[in-house]
């Protein structure tokens, strides 16, 4: 017969000190964790607050770059508008253009290239940190480039349909750009006279249209790109009225008071005309080549009925369009090209 034996029941301070003893460890225990996990959260703190400080203090540079290279590129484009013909304003307009922006004088430089043909817009700006600084970091430096050229303009939107041949032109003089059907023709040709072209252009080639696309076009431009190389159709016939019509309302529209040596670079009264070279042919399939552009102001239109001649006057100006590398008659297109 199996025995059943019975250990005698702990004393009862054995047992409060046994319990004393593993309350005392698992509180070093616990308080052990705590010291642990006050580290742990005190070295990810400062890791956030780096983590903080990368964050918004490089996107204060960004905004900062980003705000200076608008700067740059409006005072680049600006500047560019008066070149090649006056590097110095060229320089004084960028400079004033990136002082609009918020460039201070001492955070600019300025370049124009030697041959008046580029212009370069460097602003240089310090940005104080604010998280950083923590880190030791109280500051930064942030640049922007742009640089705007200006070539002569191979291609346009809002030509108008009138022509010059190429010739060498005098800023200010006055030049015909449409003759009168009482001067018989606009020049001489190897073969004679060009019967029945006055000068205007059928800029579509479609040998259509009428005297009022005529009119339409020279109100508001063609629509369509002309480019330096274009091979087109003249458009013969005196069209006087329509003539006269279309040159006044462009002079009309004009609201400025507008000169030839002072005019805003929008004013209807500068017309885009074609420097053409003659290629030959007979009635309306006379044919000229486009071999660039050139401005003019428009001054109006001299003599009456048949006799009519539209007069404008050379000038030197920028519009926007194709850029080339062709024969230059003062009518440039401006570029940023970085």
């Amino acid at each position: 017969m199996s025995q059943i034996m019975f250990r005698k029941p702990l004393n009862r301070n054995v047992k409060n000190q046994i319990e004393s003893t593993l309350i005392v460890n698992i509180k070093q225990a616990i308080c052990g964790e705590k010291g642990t996990v006050l580290v742990l959260v005190a070295a990810a703190m400062v890791a956030l607050l780096g983590f903080v400080a990368l964050v918004a203090d490089v996107g204060l540079l960004y905004t900062s770059r980003v705000r200076l290279s608008n700067a740059a590129d409006a005072a680049a484009l600006a500047g560019a508008q008066e070149l090649p013909a006056n590097p110095a304003l060229a320089q004084a307009t960028a400079e004033e253009y990136a002082e609009k922006n918020g460039v201070k004088p001492d955070e600019l430089q300025v370049e124009v290239a030697p041959d008046s043909r580029s212009i370069t817009v460097t602003p240089r700006r310090s940005v104080g940190f604010f998280f950083a600084r923590v880190l030791g970091i109280s500051s930064g430096e942030v640049e922007a480039t742009a640089t705007a050229t200006v070539a002569p303009l191979a291609g346009a939107v809002g030509v108008v349909p009138f022509s010059i041949e190429e010739q060498e032109l005098d800023f200010g003089r006055e030049y015909v750009l449409k003759e009168g059907a009482g001067y018989g023709g606009s020049t001489l040709g190897d073969d004679g006279r060009r019967n029945g072209w006055f000068g205007a252009l059928d800029l579509d080639n479609q040998k259509g249209g009428g005297a009022r696309e005529y009119e339409d076009t020279i109100k508001n431009g063609y629509r369509s790109m002309i480019r330096v190389g274009d091979v087109i159709s003249v458009k013969t016939g005196n069209m006087s009225g329509p003539t006269v019509d279309g040159v006044s309302y462009r002079i009309g529209q004009c609201r400025d008071g507008c000169t030839f040596d002072n005019f805003k670079r929008d004013c209807p009264r500068v017309v885009v005309v074609p420097v053409v070279k003659y290629l030959g042919g007979c009635g309306s399939n006379q044919k000229v080549e486009v071999r660039g552009f050139a401005a003019f102001f428009l001054e109006g239109v001299e003599g009456r009925g048949r006799n009519n001649n539209v007069i404008g006057r050379f000038v030197r100006t920028v519009y926007p369009g194709e850029m080339g590398h062709g024969d230059d008659y003062g009518l440039e297109a401006v570029k940023l090209i970085r």
